[in-house]
């Protein structure tokens, strides 16, 4: 991770868009726990220092505004 970030975050439609998961920092990067409901398409960003981000590599979509966001799928409840 780049040492000068501080604050990392994650938000989506699991907490309506209101950046309550503050990751913590790891000798490899932020890690953090989110619940989300099963089976469903899941919209995410990350909030780095402030300013909204994508994950590179990681699946994306355009929302109904035109905002590119990572999107997860959640498994089906077992």
């Amino acid at each position: 991770p780049s040492t000068d970030v501080s604050d990392v975050i994650v938000t989506g439609t699991f907490d309506q868009w209101s950046s309550t998961v503050h990751l913590a920092r790891t000798a490899t990067g932020f890690e953090g726990v989110v619940n989300v409901p099963w089976g469903q398409r899941i919209p995410y960003k990350f909030v780095v220092d402030g300013v909204w981000r994508v994950k590179d590599g990681h699946p994306t979509e355009r929302d109904a505004i035109g905002n590119v966001n990572n999107v997860y799928i959640s498994p089906p409840k077992p």
